[in-house]
């Protein structure tokens, strides 16, 4: 299977192939013409001068009295020998090349005067030869400088032509960030201008959906608190009336639990809409050190109150990052609330701060019964049996955990009996990112 290659190196590559193959096909057309051009030439002259001999030294009469070969041999830039004696062996009507030493000669042979004479003419071509390599190495030379400059400006045009692409990609990288914002169509080509016009239509979309929605679950959960706060009342009212073993106490004291049941998954639903417009929060640049050690004194009183303990550690003393306190304090707050809710009294919770190559974590320890791994406690209402809450309260961590970008989990203690809920911070894209 090919492995995946990103647009701009497919089209960097498509791109230098073309022209280097254009190039490659121009260089080795040329090169060919003035070979043959060159080569040619020779050629022709050696049989004109075939024929111009030929025609001077027609008769063999004429051919003694006139034949004077190192005349011509001085006269003419070829070497021309004519013979009496030769046989069909040594005839041959091809024009043939010849090195003798450092020279390089074509020569030809040919018969005239009936075929009783044998004319050679030898052509020295080492200069022409010369020009020849010398035209190798100069087509070699552009070839090899055509395709570097070619490597290079295909590079440097995919990432001109890629540009406004990447320009887009950051926007919605950074989008996240900016808690969707609108994509700037300044400086962008036209042709990405329609595209960057359907993104924005697209969030603000998005955005009066998530803000219908906030206002529907605040909006219902107000309206359901006043009925079930008289309802409270009245049943409170009408419990005092009766005795600690009457069945009707009895019921209502149900009755009241039930409705304070129903008042925490109010609160819930209620929180649920805080944190659909608190997507909306702008990232706040702060030392998350300092804002956990600032909650974490308030736990710590806390924790004794309920006759826990709560220690807390921090290995580094700043990490000041981009974010969202609304949304960070819900899932350190609901992890924190957790481990003291479910771990017995006299029991310990500690937090504690490290790095990986990776990422920032924070890891919130307690000594509870720990949890059930088969089920995912991140769903809407998963709750343990022994928990008296909605069961809202990690769904509503999850969903503020994916608006800012961290990831968190919860699982079993390996030393002892407990959970670890942690919180993990990409170091590339919180810690490197003003």
């Amino acid at each position: 299977m090919l492995s995946k290659r990103s647009l701009k190196e497919r089209f960097t590559i498509e791109l230098a192939i073309g022209m280097i193959a254009m190039l490659l096909i121009v260089l080795v057309s040329l090169s060919t013409y003035f070979y043959a051009s060159i080569i040619g030439h020779i050629k022709n002259e050696l049989k004109t001068e075939a024929q111009h001999i030929s025609l001077d030294y027609s008769v063999e009469d004429e051919y003694n009295s006139k034949h004077d070969v190192s005349l011509l041999n001085r006269l003419s830039p070829y070497k021309i020998k004519i013979s009496k004696n030769y046989t069909k062996e040594h005839l041959d009507s091809t024009i043939k090349p010849l090195k003798k030493g450092d020279k390089e000669f074509y020569l030809l042979k040919e018969s005239f005067l009936n075929d009783k004479m044998l004319l050679e003419i030898q052509r020295d071509i080492t200069q022409e030869s010369k020009y020849i390599t010398t035209m190798y190495y100069i087509v070699t030379f552009i070839l090899i400088a055509g395709i570097l400059f070619i490597i290079y400006y295909s590079s440097l045009l995919s990432k001109k032509i890629m540009a406004p692409l990447e320009t887009l990609t950051h926007q919605f990288i950074d989008m996240h960030d900016n808690l969707l914002d609108e994509i700037n169509t300044k400086g962008l080509p036209s042709e990405f201008e329609t595209l960057a016009d359907s993104v924005n239509l697209l969030i603000t979309k998005v955005r009066t959906s998530i803000k219908y929605r906030q206002e529907l679950y605040i909006g219902t959960a107000h309206e359901l608190k006043t009925p079930l706060a008289v309802m409270r009342l009245k049943n409170q009212i009408t419990l005092m009336k009766y005795k600690k073993q009457d069945r009707v106490r009895e019921a209502l004291e149900q009755n009241i639990e039930s409705i304070d049941t129903l008042n925490a998954m109010i609160h819930n639903l209620l929180e649920f809409g805080r944190a659909e417009g608190a997507q909306f929060e702008q990232p706040e640049r702060l030392n998350l050190i300092r804002l956990m050690a600032n909650k974490c004194e308030e736990y710590e009183l806390l924790a004794h109150s309920q006759e826990r303990d709560f220690i807390y550690h921090f290995d580094i003393p700043h990490f000041r990052i981009n974010v969202q306190p609304l949304l960070f304090m819900q899932i350190f707050q609901n992890f924190i609330q957790n481990a003291l809710k479910f771990t017995p009294k006299g029991g310990l919770v500690s937090l504690d701060t490290r790095m990986d190559p990776d990422n920032f974590i924070v890891e919130i320890k307690d000594e509870g019964e720990g949890i059930d791994e088969s089920k995912d406690l991140f769903a809407p209402f998963q709750r343990s049996l022994k928990s008296t809450g909605a069961g809202l309260g990690l769904f509503l961590a999850k969903n503020a955990a994916e608006s800012m970008g961290v990831t968190i989990s919860i699982k079993n203690r390996t030393d002892r009996k407990g959970a670890i809920a942690s919180i993990a911070f990409p170091i590339n894209r919180f810690l490197l990112k003003d």
